[in-house]
């Protein structure tokens, strides 16, 4: 698993006076927690979080460098909450799970659809409910994104994540019966009734009978 570097500095002073100050210098402000440790209140920069999350995306394990100016020290982190406006989708905070890269821990990992489902091309429509699962894995063996093969999907067919092909050492947590993926139907598509197909069945059994008692009537 790669690791990023994320530069950090210590928030001393908190509230939405000072965050709306932070933000309009160009910083976000973001909190630690986690691995038994009293959560620490940080400030990003911006800039360089944004480029890192459209280079890496935010499932990736960030190396936290944290600066005070007289030390730095290393913790690696993931992002567990990004706080938008609704309107601007602009960050506004950032929350930041310190993870031990010998302890089990849960992520939250993206799924990528691959293959050319067969209801696709049967005319259907790929209907995408989930773009994540959350897995628990060591930190060292996290996958940046996890495939997920719907190449034999057929209309109104569904893809659980139970279908997934999880890393070794990676351990599903969201419900294994969590529809992921869907074939939805065209707006002209009948599906075949086990009705209709039972009447073509039975048509044949009629005939062989008329035919087996042909040969009696003419033997008398």
């Amino acid at each position: 698993m790669e690791k990023v570097a994320l530069k950090v500095k210590p928030r001393l002073v908190t509230g939405k006076g000072p965050n709306r100050r932070l933000r309009a210098s160009g910083q976000i402000p973001a909190v630690i927690y986690g691995a038994g440790a009293q959560p620490e209140k940080v400030t990003l920069d911006a800039h360089e979080l944004q480029l890192l999350l459209q280079k890496y995306g935010a499932s990736a394990m960030f190396t936290l460098i944290r600066d005070d100016g007289n030390s730095a020290e290393e913790v690696n982190a993931v992002i567990r909450e990004i706080q938008r406006d609704p309107v601007t989708r602009r960050i506004l905070h950032v929350d930041l799970y310190h993870v031990r890269m010998d302890v089990e821990a849960e992520f939250e990992v993206p799924v990528h659809a691959v293959g050319n489902a067969i209801g696709v091309r049967e005319g259907g429509i790929l209907e995408t409910l989930r773009h994540t699962v959350e897995v628990r894995c060591l930190p060292g063996l996290l996958p940046k994104a996890i495939e997920a093969d719907i190449s034999g999907l057929r209309i109104n067919h569904s893809f659980h994540a139970s279908d997934l092909k999880l890393p070794e050492g990676v351990k599903l947590v969201t419900d294994p019966e969590e529809v992921l993926f869907n074939i939805l139907p065209p707006k002209d598509y009948v599906e075949p009734t086990p009705s209709a197909e039972g009447e073509e069945i039975a048509q044949p059994e009629v005939i062989s009978k008329k035919k087996e008692a042909e040969p009696e009537e003419e033997n008398e």
